[in-house]
């Protein structure tokens, strides 16, 4: 093995130092290596970790949470099947903007969840010009008129 000097802060050290002595390491070198596997398995398409035991070791720092397909994300946000439909209820009208609206204040930019709906409305948004149907802009919103 080839070895390498990083420098970190003192935070970062003692927070790695509390996993090792925690139990979940067995040395800070372990910490070291899988935390660069892991990232460079992430990033690339096509690494294959090479630390020893990768897989028992990530399975028992980083245990997978078990979720079920169709389910809510459980980090909360609203739930996505129902995001789903109001997005396309609003495609369906016409109402582009409403529904980027909607994507906008219920998840976070990069949210997985947000650019399935983003792909969604895009697609419904380019049926309709295809169609040669009007694309509602935000100058064509009426204005709320609260006198009902």
């Amino acid at each position: 093995m080839v070895k390498s000097t990083v420098r970190f802060p003192e935070s970062v050290v003692g927070e790695i130092e509390a996993l090792v002595e925690d139990g979940r390491f067995e040395s800070k070198s372990e910490f070291y290596r899988f935390s660069t596997d892991y990232v460079l398995n992430q990033v690339l398409d096509d690494y294959e970790p090479e630390t020893i035991d990768y897989r028992e070791i990530k399975a028992e720092v980083m245990p997978e949470r078990e979720r079920t397909l169709g389910t809510d994300d459980p980090d909360g946000g609203p739930p996505f099947l129902e995001s789903v439909s109001f997005v396309r209820k609003l495609a369906l009208r016409g109402k582009f903007d409403d529904a980027e609206d909607f994507i906008d204040h219920q998840y976070a930019a990069g949210d997985r969840h947000a650019i399935l709906l983003e792909e969604i409305l895009r697609l419904y948004r380019s049926d309709r010009r295809r169609r040669g149907a009007p694309v509602e802009r935000e100058s064509q919103r009426p204005e709320f008129d609260d006198r009902r």
